[in-house]
């Protein structure tokens, strides 16, 4: 059963390619995006999709350096688990948003992160992040 929605973020599920979409509506606080995260969670165990394309495009600023590490230590390698095979993530954010984690002396790891639990890597355009996530099919299989 899938839980409820938030207002503030948009998840759907397409079947061909398999894809797990998100959506920010509105800037986020740190709660807000743990709730997201486990919402996203949720929807990859009904639908068994380790294919995730998230649009942060909407919110600009930075969370604060902590919500990072839960994203990465603890997060999707949790992920990695509940769907027993790798999520592959491509995430959508606006240059500016790169810049500001910049400035605080952290930016996403260049240019992928390839660990034994999850693939992860940062898009400005959806394009360049569906044609990231379609080498990963064949390894990891489809939904």
């Amino acid at each position: 059963m899938l839980p409820a929605p938030l207002s503030y973020y948009a998840v759907q599920y397409q079947a061909q390619p398999a894809l797990l979409r998100g959506r920010v509506l509105r800037p986020l606080s740190a709660t807000d995006f743990t709730e997201v995260g486990e919402l996203l969670l949720a929807w990859g165990q009904h639908y068994d999709c380790p294919f995730w394309l998230l649009d942060g495009r909407v919110d600009t600023q930075p969370q604060p350096l902590d919500v990072y590490e839960w994203l990465r230590e603890e997060f999707l390698p949790r992920v990695h688990q509940g769907l027993g095979r790798i999520p592959c993530v491509a995430f959508l954010a606006q240059p500016e948003m790169w810049v500001a984690l910049n400035t605080l002396s952290y930016a996403p790891p260049a240019p992928v992160i390839l660990s034994a639990a999850y693939r992860a890597n940062w898009f400005t355009n959806e394009e360049d992040a569906l044609a990231w996530l379609a080498q990963f099919r064949p390894a990891i299989g489809g939904c």
